[in-house]
């Protein structure tokens, strides 16, 4: 059996909404560990060695977002490093865990750049997860004013990616 990246994105969102910090869930062969405020998973292992307590699970659909949502950069300790010094900015964020690729190929010119104008729809970057390539779109038009992820870097669900200010029309 194998997961879809709407699968990974419904986990990633399930967990983002939920009071957990940590989760991992094995489908056939498939194993995914996610974690967010700082939670550690068990490196490399195979199996947790001391099982934490779980309440009887609740299935609820949950709809993923074919490309990131952009918002107002979030007031969270690890965003606030990068929130932008205009009011008008909006972040354009990681719609799920992943190695975030800034050009369709190694070598080649990233997609966006600071000063660069963005419409809907442009392609701004790819987040792999598990060998899955999901292009992010944006949302809104403007222009960049800040890259807060650099090529290759790890990130997760809802992590400021870029900044775009949305007045500059």
């Amino acid at each position: 059996m194998s997961l879809s990246s709407a699968d990974i994105n419904s986990i990633v969102a399930a967990l983002h909404e939920s009071d957990w910090d940590e989760a991992v869930v094995s489908v056939g062969d498939v194993k995914i560990s996610v974690a967010r405020n700082g939670a550690h998973l068990p490196g490399g292992s195979t199996a947790m060695t001391t099982p934490a307590p779980v309440a009887e699970p609740v299935v609820a659909p949950v709809a993923a977002p074919a490309v990131a949502v952009s918002a107002p950069i979030p007031s969270s300790p690890a965003a606030t490093a990068h929130a932008p010094a205009n009011a008008t900015d909006f972040a354009i964020t990681a719609p799920s865990i992943g190695v975030l690729w800034r050009s369709p190929e190694p070598g080649a010119t990233p997609f966006i750049e600071v000063g660069q104008r963005v419409e809907v729809g442009d392609t701004v970057c790819i987040v792999e997860i598990m060998k899955l390539m999901n292009n992010v779109a944006s949302t809104v038009t403007g222009i960049v004013t800040a890259v807060h992820a650099e090529n290759g870097a790890t990130v997760e669900y809802g992590t400021p990616l870029f900044s775009v200010d949305v007045t500059a029309n």
